[in-house]
């Protein structure tokens, strides 16, 4: 197995955060701009641990009792903002979301254990409006949609050859399911579970299984208006 010098490492790590720099000054005019009422940043943090599966068998390994975890895990700080409301239908139905959320999602995270590298998400979550379930609290559900980056290539991935840790890829599409819960009694804050998603859709950035699937909890602090 072929492996980047160290100095080659730090010297594209040093790079990908210039340019994420960059980008996040790119955006601030457009969050500087957003409607008063607008959520204000909600700041989150996340621990998740790897799933033995692919992600259509999920929900039956997750009902059957079958599903197992390996020893890579992933930690996360995620940073999102409440962009616009929408409403959500299938066309000439009246199937869908009413009065949904879209949102600027970005995560830094760093994974540990079989593989050992940074990890950098940006993308779009499509956010239900709260259900209410009285003196319980509220739920919400989120789907986000975008990319993910791996600042150095992964080493317990399946790579373009269909082996671990060979030839794996390091940009990938990202996509991350979550459920997110309050007390009625919290004000800004909130706790969550959440499927952190990786993969090369089917072959169109990467072939099928070069991706990961981490499923974990965290809590988030709203910073302003809810």
């Amino acid at each position: 197995m072929t492996t980047t010098p160290l100095k080659h490492r730090c010297v594209r790590g040093h790079v990908i955060k210039q340019w994420a720099v960059r980008i996040i000054l790119l955006l601030s005019p457009v969050t500087l701009s957003l409607p008063a009422h607008a959520e204000t940043w909600r700041v989150g943090v996340y621990a998740g641990q790897w799933a033995d599966t692919r992600l259509p068998h999920l929900p039956y390994n997750t009902a059957t009792g079958r599903l197992s975890f390996d020893d890579s895990y992933l930690y996360s700080l995620i940073v999102s903002r409440h962009l616009i409301d929408t409403n959500i239908f299938f066309p000439g139905t009246t199937i869908g979301l009413r009065d949904a959320q879209l949102e600027w999602e970005g995560t830094a995270s760093t994974h540990d254990g079989l593989q050992n590298h940074a990890e950098l998400t940006l993308g779009i979550m499509l956010r239900s409006r709260d259900i209410n379930v009285g003196s319980f609290g509220n739920i919400n559900f989120g789907w986000a949609n975008g990319f993910s980056y791996a600042l150095d290539k992964p080493d317990y991935e399946y790579g373009r050859t269909r082996e671990r840790g060979l030839d794996t890829v390091q940009f990938q599409y990202y996509m991350g399911f979550e459920a997110e819960y309050a007390h009625a009694s919290w004000e800004r804050f909130s706790v969550f579970a959440r499927l952190h998603h990786r993969s090369g859709i089917y072959g169109v950035i990467s072939p099928s299984k070069t991706g990961s699937n981490i499923l974990g909890v965290g809590a988030r602090l709203h910073l302003g208006k809810r």
